[in-house]
């Protein structure tokens, strides 16, 4: 129940912030994937990235798309894939908006953890997933 609530509540920091963006956390995090990707990616593969359904991620694409921070085009090598991309307005919108992310962040956990303690938390939180 202790992660549960710590998890709800950082989310709720975040989401606040970053509705000034018009962005919510899954928006965010679908952005940031594409961007660490380095590469046009394939829906499914933005979906095992972000641990969620195929349809939440169609839903965070069509929502991403229509704001013009991502764009969906055929794959050139075999035309029964979508291949997805930021935009120019993606980019600049992460470069805004990852001060104001990481701010948030360094406000509701670095404050409270010392950088042992952060440490430690990483490694146990990745020994879970």
């Amino acid at each position: 129940m202790t992660l549960y609530k710590t998890n709800h509540h950082l989310v709720q920091r975040l989401e606040e912030q970053l509705g000034k963006f018009d962005l919510t956390l899954g928006r965010w995090c679908l952005l940031v994937a594409l961007r660490s990707g380095g590469r046009a990616m394939l829906p499914s593969e933005l979906s095992d990235d972000l641990a969620v359904t195929r349809a939440n991620i169609s839903n965070l694409l069509n929502a991403l798309e229509k704001a013009g921070r991502i764009q969906r085009e055929f794959d050139p090598a075999n035309r029964r894939r979508i291949l997805v991309s930021l935009t120019p307005d993606g980019h600049e919108l992460i470069a805004k908006a990852w001060p104001v992310y990481e701010e948030t962040i360094v406000r509701h956990v670095d404050g409270k953890l010392t950088a042992q303690e952060q440490e430690q938390l990483k490694k146990l939180l990745k020994k879970l997933v």
